[in-house]
């Protein structure tokens, strides 16, 4: 007798192998890139006092804005309707 869970687990993994092995390196890169955005704490690029500020990043890197705090960035990526994410 078969276990029926475990072989619909098994299809579905199989199934989203092969979705992955569908997409190029630059459709990966894309995934996810208008549903979040991250927030990084960086020196600011416009002074030279070596001020810390948060950079708001989205999710290929693209440098989109700073601010002087965590929680006014994370507001702002909310109010564009992406999800923030931190990166340590």
């Amino acid at each position: 007798m078969s276990n029926r869970i475990s072989d619909h687990e098994t299809k579905e993994t199989r199934g989203a192998e092969q979705d992955l092995n569908l997409l190029s390196s630059g459709d990966f890169a894309m995934l996810g890139i208008h549903d979040f955005a991250y927030v990084r704490a960086m020196t600011n690029p416009e002074d030279e006092s070596n001020e810390t500020v948060f950079g708001v990043f989205t999710a290929d890197g693209t440098h989109i804005a700073s601010f002087e705090s965590q929680a006014v960035a994370h507001a702002a990526i909310r109010q564009h309707d992406m999800d923030p994410r931190s990166v340590h």
